[in-house]
């Protein structure tokens, strides 16, 4: 009864998973956490049953058709007998379903249909914002991406880009009345400066490199294109996420300034990551995150500094509660604050000294990413809301540690 075993093996369980197993006499499952947080894709014919976390792999291996693939629903188990039978049986009661989204943002490939959409959708939805924040002059704006992950939402801020220079064609020929046959060819020339300015020389993501390796590595990883960008030009790079800030302070926006820019702007396709991962995401300690680096920052400026210890001690006070009882205090480090503020401070600390452009960040806002990626929910990383009741106890205890100066992954 492998159903049965895993309902008594699983009653306290709490966290994201896919788990994989295969017993002595042949039978094996794999097993979907309650919530959906993390992805599991299966397929199965006569001959052969396969299970991977990320829907292409399948479709390629075996040439399926997307709509070939299912997907392991929250809290149930694939069971596989050792005669051949697969079913699917409900293991454990499903909770509130919150899929990560960060998955579609950074860690699946973007050659997943829906995940393509997605990725695109969210450099679409970083338009406003980047028009805004180059106060318009979108003619002298270069615009790009760093590679190599953030490339399908660039094509999305590529798209929005032509629309947006649609409007100001139209707008211009309106303004003319009867233009003649040269003002229209002037005019319909215009377009979208799109170049590839960025280039990454190792076929390797800083993000999971190792700490003691991650800041001499990403040193060596990128190069630009000389030639790509003047003195007068706005330069907007598109990342797909912005967490550490390692890659950007040590490499990219030092290279970029090479080009002379007047103004640097990059923008995550990711809203700020405020809170630690523990669903099978290695982000455990809260000092990491550069977005909670700009907020301690700024109530450091403000006077505030006292909040941080009054939180430390709310987190203190949990400490021997339940689960269920416990809150996430760390979301209070955040509130005196717009996002709008500390992608300002963000700035400022990524900055490196030398760098002579002007430096702006720019973030999703956590709508625009339920938008881009509706059917995937989970935004702990962003907003604190976890999907476990063992997600505050991680994020409150990631903040003791770091306020007791202690540099161990908190679970």
């Amino acid at each position: 009864d492998v159903a049965g075993v895993l309902k008594n093996a699983s009653k306290k369980w709490d966290g994201g998973y896919a788990m994989a197993g295969m017993m002595g006499h042949g039978d094996s499952f794999v097993l979907r956490d309650p919530a959906g947080v993390r992805p599991a894709f299966y397929y199965y014919d006569d001959e052969i049953v396969v299970v991977a976390s990320e829907r292409p792999v399948i479709q390629s291996a075996m040439n399926l058709p997307t709509d070939a693939i299912s997907e392991i629903p929250p809290g149930a188990a694939l069971i596989v007998k050792h005669h051949g039978e697969v079913s699917i049986e409900q293991i454990k009661e499903p909770l509130a379903f919150k899929a990560c989204s960060f998955e579609r943002i950074y860690f699946s490939r973007g050659n997943d249909r829906d995940i393509y959409k997605e990725r695109v959708e969210l450099g679409r939805r970083l338009v406003p914002k980047l028009v805004e924040k180059v106060e318009g002059d979108v003619e002298n704006t270069v615009f790009s991406f760093i590679p190599n992950t953030a490339e399908v939402s660039y094509y999305g801020v590529v798209k929005g880009m032509e629309d947006h220079f649609n409007n100001i064609k139209f707008d211009r020929i309106k303004a003319l009345g009867t233009p003649t046959d040269e003002q229209l060819k002037e005019i319909l020339a215009i377009r979208p400066r799109v170049e590839k300015v960025a280039w990454k020389d190792v076929k390797l993501r800083t993000f999971i490199a190792d700490d003691s390796t991650r800041n001499e590595l990403v040193s060596h990883v990128y190069d630009i294109t000389h030639g790509s960008v003047g003195p007068n030009d706005n330069l907007v790079a598109i990342d797909d996420s912005i967490v550490r800030g390692t890659t950007l302070k040590q490499s990219i926006l030092k290279i970029f300034d090479r080009l002379s820019p007047k103004h640097i702007i990059v923008a995550s396709s990711a809203p700020q990551i405020r809170y630690p991962d523990c669903y099978g995401i290695d982000m455990a300690r809260m000092g990491d995150f550069i977005a909670f680096r700009a907020a301690v920052a700024l109530l450091t400026e403000s006077g505030r500094s006292y909040l941080i210890e009054e939180i430390y001690q709310k987190c203190k006070a949990q400490e021997s509660m339940p689960d269920s009882e416990i809150k996430n205090f760390v979301k209070e480090i955040y509130e005196p604050f717009t996002a709008v503020e500390i992608s300002d401070k963000i700035a400022e600390l990524l900055t490196p000294p030398e760098v002579r452009a002007k430096v702006s960040i720019v973030y999703q806002d956590i709508e625009d990413l339920h938008m881009s990626c509706p059917n995937h929910p989970g935004d702990w990383y962003f907003t604190g809301n976890y999907p476990t009741e063992g997600g505050n106890r991680v994020v409150n205890k990631s903040f003791i540690f770091y306020v007791e100066g202690k540099k161990e992954r908190a679970y």
